[in-house]
This record gives C-alpha cells, structure tokens and sequence, in this order.
C-alpha cells in the first residue's frame, strides 16, 4: 500500500468528497510546503556530515608517501594553498606524548595522501587529534620570509612546528586556537599567523597539530602568503568588515531609538535580534576574541554557543510579534516556541559545561527553527498578509548568502570576494527587508490609527451637530413654554387683560423711557359704571364675558 502524503484525517475526508462526487480538497499552500522543508532539513544535516567525510574517509588506505617538497622560492602567486602538498594523520588512540620529532622518524604510522585539490582540510567529527605534514623547501638564493595563515579563527586547538629537515631542530612553533589566550599569538590578527623563514637550500617539515574538545573539528585552510600582500589583503578585508559592522551597529542604534520612542514591541525583538547577531558575527569571525576578550577564551566558546541561541530565539520572537503568528497561526508559534526553549536550554548547557559538544545538537535545532519560520510565514502568507512575503524575503536572502559562504568554505564554489562575504551580503540583505517590512507594519498601523481618528472624529462632530439640534429644539420648546407661562401670570385668567404683576412691572421701564425720551406719560383709569346690575341682571358668566369683550375692545381702541 502506499502510503498517504496527507493526514489520515485529510485522507479519510479526501476520500470521502471523492465518494460523493464532490470536487476533491486542495490542502493548504503551507501543508503541501511543510514536508518538504523537513526533507531539506533532514538533508541538511546529513550533508553537513557527508561533506566533512573529505579526509576522514581516507583513513583505510594504505600508508603515502613523503610528499614532493614544496619549493617556496618557486611561488609565482602572492597566496598558495598547501593542501595539495600535504598527508594526513589520525592520532593513534593513547599518543598524547607523541611529539613532532618522533612523528616525524616512525615509519609505522598510517600516513594518508590528500587525494584532490581542494584547499581545505576537513576533519568532520572526530575526537582524535589530526596531524597535517607539508615538507618545504628553499631552492632559491636569498632567505625568504612568508607567513602562513590558518584561515579559521574557530579552530580550538592549532599547534604549528616547522623542523629543519637533517638536523631535527626547531625553526619556529606556534601554540594557538580559540580555546587559548590571544597574546600566545605572534602577530595580532583573528587568524592564527606563523612566520616562516628558510634560508637558500634549507629544507624543513612543516607540522600542524589540530584538536578539538567536543569531537567538532572546523575545515582547516592551510595558506601561504608574502607580507606585503597580507598586510594588503588585511586591510581591505578590515575596510569590509569595518564597514559592514558600521552598518549594523547604526541599524541596531536606530531600531532601539525607535522601539524606545514607539513602544512597539517589534522593534524591541528586532534590536535584540541584531544585537545577538552582531555579537554573534564578532565572535564567529575572531574579533571578539582579538578585541572583547583576549584574556578569557572560555567566555569565547559560550558567546559562541549562547548568542546562536539568542539569535533563534529572538527571530522567532521577532516573527511571532511582526507576524502575529499566536494568533494567525498558532501551531507554528507552538512549534517555534519550543524550538526557542530548546536553543535558550544549550545557551544553559554551555554555560555550565564549555566543553560540551553543544553545535551538533543547535545547529539542528536551528535548522529546524528556519524550516518553521518560514512554514508560519508560509501559512500566513497565504491568509494574504503581505507583511509575510518581505519576511520570506528576509529569510531568502539569509539563507542563500550562509549557502553561498559555506559552499565556499567546503570548496564546492571556488573562493573569491563575493563569496567569501556572502554571508555578511546575505545578512544584510535579510536586515534591511525586515526593516523595510517594520516600516511597512508601522505605516500600515499609522493609516489605520488616521482611518480610525477620522473615523471617530467624524461621529464625533455628527453627535455634536445632533445634540446642537436637540440643544436648540429644546431651548426653543423652553422659551415658548416660558413665554406662554409668562403670559398666563401676566394676563388676568378671566379677561385676558393684563393683571397687576405686568404693571407693577411695565410702568417702571415707561417711566424711565419718558425720561429718557422727554416726553409725556398717561396713565388712563377707567371705571364700568353700574356693572353690578348687568351681573344682577343677566349673571355672573354673562357679566364675565362683557368684562372680556369689553377689556379685548379697550385693548383695541388703545393700540
């Protein structure tokens, strides 16, 4: 039977839509992504073992031969890769008191050829030690002076001997790596650096010893180099170096600036984010070890280790606050949040152990955490949020650029200047798409905090202008209720003329008038003679109503 690539609840539903004769269901844009991301997960991580099988694998063959002795006078190039002249040897179990003059005389030990070109050695992982021999020459007519470079700054432990070939004696050693002091280091620079002086027609053994304490050995380049042109290769790659921290130190500066003024707690995880990284890169790259901490190399693995773990922790944190991913997808932020704790917990485990093989286990744990950030952003991509494309961006510029440098590392892609910088390149790019999509949220909330101003400020002047009516509606029912209350207590209720109160009230405003005016005043008082033999006569009610038509026509006649 074959096996479904659905859930069995998808599949059972599936079936029975088909059953019915309903159109079939179409799973979602991120279930058809998600397994897919987990298969390049897995490949991921079994690549990583597979492509540092390089020179552990040869191992098994039968013992090589003193390679041809590299003339040094001979180098036409300003750089040269030694790996082609070299023959590797695992240490044999119990052989830490093997030191390099008796490795050097004993014609038992399984020596192994280097069997392609590549300029890199990759050990894998490997408890035991590896030796690296390079016989060198010097057929040329003055002393000749080169520097030779083991271009990784991670590497725990390199111990490097040139012997003079004949009289057994030591030329120069070198005693470094990252797990030791930087002052052990004769010339101050992130890469672990030898001077090599032969003289015309002397001929040495250049050995280098390299260990690991947890079993992870990092790809040695081995590299030759004349002063001058390292000294000019250093300084342009300060220039870009220099230049690419400026960058991201201004980037960080100004997200805290604006997560302090806003208040927003994106910018506060994208601050932290590009903190972690930052501190992170130094160390990866040497720095901090040659400028932050020169004294503590202890301190220099767990920086290591702890602001990897900060950097997926923070990422996530950051997409879970730009996306809104515990709402609009919440098993990505379930499954990213324990990823999350499990990083935080090797940022514990390093702490307490600095030997602890912490990488194998977080690199894993990193790999996933991308698989799942990029499935959620998948997810809410699809809800139509356009917020999760310029993360997807983001992640897609990371991605290929740490592709790139790390396929150059391993040689799949020959070194050169993009490439060795792709994954600075790739970060910066991944900074500035997610700082372009924090501007787009924040001018997004901005519109919709104007639609929502206007919109309130709108209902605010129609409430006004309806209670500006009810207001007036009222004040005008009042004043007509006033008046008319008014005049009932000014009128009399049985004539209708006006009573007492309006006079007492009237003649002070008609005397001040008559002042003011200078003209006369009359006051008429008039008397209904024999009105008691009309009430007599026809009634009170009757004589009521002569006194209203009788008051009605001297109101009359008077105005």
């Amino acid at each position: 039977m074959v096996p479904s690539r659905r859930p069995l609840s998808v599949h059972a539903c599936h079936c029975l839509l088909r059953r019915v004769r309903l159109a079939p269901w179409t799973p979602p844009l991120w279930q058809r992504v998600l397994p897919l991301l987990i298969v390049l997960v897995l490949l991921a991580g079994t690549g990583r073992a597979a492509w540092s099988r390089t020179d552990t694998d040869s191992a098994a063959a039968a013992p090589a031969p003193v390679p041809v002795a590299l003339d040094i006078a001979a180098l036409q190039v300003p750089s040269y890769w030694l790996r082609p002249h070299a023959r590797v040897l695992r240490e044999p179990p119990g052989a830490t008191a093997l030191d390099p003059m008796t490795l050097l005389h004993r014609s038992d030990l399984p020596w192994q050829p280097v069997q392609d070109t590549d300029p890199v050695f990759n050990f894998g992982t490997d408890r035991a030690a590896w030796w690296v021999h390079v016989p060198l020459a010097h057929r040329g007519d003055s002393p000749t002076t080169l520097w030779l470079e083991v271009t990784e700054p991670l590497i725990d432990f390199v111990d490097i001997w040139l012997i003079e070939r004949g009289s057994a004696r030591t030329l120069t050693e070198l005693h470094s790596g990252d797990r030791r002091p930087f002052g052990t280091r004769p010339i101050e620079h992130r890469h672990p650096l030898l001077p090599l002086t032969l003289a015309p027609g002397q001929a040495a053994d250049l050995l280098v010893r390299v260990s690991t304490v947890d079993g992870e050995h990092d790809p040695l380049p081995l590299r030759l180099w004349e002063p001058a042109a390292f000294e000019a290769h250093a300084r342009s790659e300060a220039l870009l170096y220099g230049a690419y921290y400026g960058a991201l130190t201004v980037l960080l500066l100004y997200n805290a600036l604006l997560a302090l003024g806003t208040r927003e707690r994106a910018f506060a995880w994208y601050t932290l984010f590009l903190g972690s990284f930052l501190v992170w890169n130094l160390t990866y790259r040497g720095f901090a070890l040659q400028y932050l901490w020169p004294n503590a190399p202890t301190w220099n693995q767990i920086a290591l280790v702890g602001f990897s773990a900060l950097i997926y922790a923070t990422m996530a944190a950051f997409a879970w606050s730009l996306l809104e991913l515990p709402r609009r997808s919440p098993w990505a932020f379930r499954a990213q949040a324990l990823l999350a704790a499990a990083a935080l917990g090797h940022a514990v485990w390093i702490a307490v152990d600095p030997t602890a093989a912490t990488f194998a286990t977080l690199d894993t744990v990193g790999l996933a955490m991308f698989a799942a950030l990029i499935a959620g952003a998948l997810h809410v991509a699809w809800q139509g949020e356009r917020l999760a494309w310029w993360y997807l961006a983001a992640l897609g510029s990371l991605f290929t650029g740490a592709g790139i440098y790390y396929l150059t590392k391993l040689e799949v892609i020959t070194p050169g200047p993009l490439s060795l910088q792709a994954l600075n390149l790739g970060s910066v790019g991944e900074f500035l798409l997610l700082a372009l999509a924090l501007a787009h949220r924040i001018n997004r909330l901005k519109t919709e905090r104007d639609d929502a101003q206007r919109a309130l400020i709108a209902a605010l002047r129609d409430s006004e202008h309806r209670l500006e009516q009810q207001v007036n509606e009222r004040t005008r029912e009042l004043a007509e209720a006033n008046a008319q209350l008014t005049a009932l207590a000014e009128r009399d209720a049985l004539t209708g003329l006006y009573n007492r109160r309006r006079f007492d009230a009237q003649l002070p405003q008609e005397l001040a008038r008559a002042q003011r005016s200078g003209r006369p005043l009359g006051l008429l008082v008039l008397d209904i003679d024999h009105f008691k033999d009309v009430n007599d006569l026809a009634g009170h009610t009757q004589g009521d109503v002569t006194l209203a038509r009788l008051g009605r026509l001297i109101e009359h006649t008077l105005q």
